[in-house]
Formats: structure tokens, C-alpha cells, sequence
């Protein structure tokens, strides 16, 4: 009798197996893009065309391998996972799936140490949840910790939180980062203050958008 664990590997090699098949297919047969394919899940445009500002929105979703930027294992990103990160979590359509689920895990345990350790790694744990945040679409505690570190002693914390804004790119936080360029010194001695070092990041943050 199989373990669940020898289960879990038989699923995720069918899966790779389907996904090499596909992006097989499409490479030797370009198609329409709505010609049907096995394990194809069809995208609610409407709801995509709601959170993206773009032209290329896909008519459905198929499975995608992909590596795992931690450990290197080869993992399967289903129709199915990304229906739900676009639609349901409402990521941005440009946002691919980079980590296996243990590496997922590992990862948010990590984050959620860094709230509590103090020390000398207190800034390199807090600047690693901080990045984390601008993976995922905002809520009412990820605008708080952002607005928080905003207000850090750390200017480069400060710079985190505004790359982080360019990430989210929503509509308030496209606002934020102008008024950031807005308030540039020119000259005298605040033109190397923090004024300037949160102009040049948010024009940064700026640049890497489309639809600012």
C-alpha cells in the first residue's frame, strides 16, 4: 500500500508530465487563443480587466512548471492555483508563482520571527517581511506596516516600504510615490537629506511601472 507521501510524488510527476506535454503542444502548433486544451480552466476577463491595466490578460489559464527559487525542486503551478491567486486574491497578472509550498511556508515562518527578534538582525529581518509584503495584494495590516516603516529610523527600511508601494501599484499608492518625486530638494543642505534619497526611490519605483 502507497504512503501519502508516495502519493503526493506520483501526482506532482503526472502533473510535470501534463504541463511538458502542453507547453509541447504549443510550441510545435501555434493556436488560437481560444482553442481548447486539455486541462485548460477559462479566466473571468471581467474580473481581471477589474484589478489589471493591461491589454494581455489571458482567456484561460493552463499548468506551468517552474523551479523553486530556494531549493531548486521542480514544482507544477496548476490551471487551477493561478484561477485563484488572479481572481480570488486578485494578484497582479505580471506575478508568477516562485516557491514550492514547503519553501512558501518556511518563509512566512521567517517573517513572522522577524516581528519579535530583537538585536543586531532586527533590520535585515524586518527589511525581509517588509519585501514580502509587496508579493501579495495589500490589506488593512500590510497598508499599516508600510505606512510604519515609512516613519523608520532606517532610511533604507524607508526605501523598502516605497518599493514596495511600486509593487502594490494601486492607485493610492502610484499618488504616494509622486508626491514623493513632488517634494525633491534642489539645493542647499536638505538636497542630501531624505528628501532626495525618497525622490530618487520612488522614480525608481516609478519607472518599472507601465501605468504610472
Amino acid at each position: 500500500m502507497k504512503s501519502n507521501k508516495q502519493r503526493r510524488a506520483e501526482i506532482k510527476q503526472l502533473r510535470l508530465a501534463r504541463a511538458a506535454r502542453i507547453e509541447a503542444q504549443l510550441r510545435a502548433a501555434p493556436r488560437d487563443r481560444h482553442m481548447p486544451v486539455a486541462g485548460m480552466v477559462p479566466a473571468d476577463a471581467q474580473v481581471l480587466a477589474s484589478i489589471n491595466n493591461s491589454y494581455f490578460l489571458p482567456a484561460f489559464y493552463l499548468d506551468k512548471a517552474f523551479r523553486c527559487a530556494d531549493c531548486g525542486a521542480e514544482e507544477v503551478w496548476t490551471a487551477k492555483q493561478q484561477k485563484w491567486w488572479y481572481e480570488v486574491m486578485k494578484a497582479s497578472i505580471d506575478s508568477q508563482a516562485k516557491r514550492c509550498l514547503p519553501c512558501r511556508r518556511a518563509r512566512r515562518a521567517r517573517i513572522a520571527a522577524a516581528q519579535a527578534v530583537p538585536g543586531a538582525n532586527r533590520l535585515s529581518l524586518e527589511t525581509e517581511a517588509l519585501r514580502a509584503l509587496g508579493a501579495v495584494p495589500p490589506d488593512a495590516v500590510a497598508l499599516a506596516q508600510v505606512a510604519a516603516a515609512l516613519q523608520s529610523k532606517w532610511w533604507s527600511l524607508r526605501v523598502v516600504a516605497i518599493q514596495v508601494l511600486g509593487r502594490w501599484g494601486g492607485a493610492d499608492q502610484i499618488a504616494q510615490l509622486h508626491a514623493f518625486v513632488a517634494a525633491r530638494s534642489t539645493g542647499g543642505r536638505r538636497y542630501f537629506g531624505w528628501e532626495r534619497v525618497a525622490a530618487d526611490a520612488a522614480q525608481r519605483a516609478l519607472a518599472g511601472r507601465t501605468d504610472a
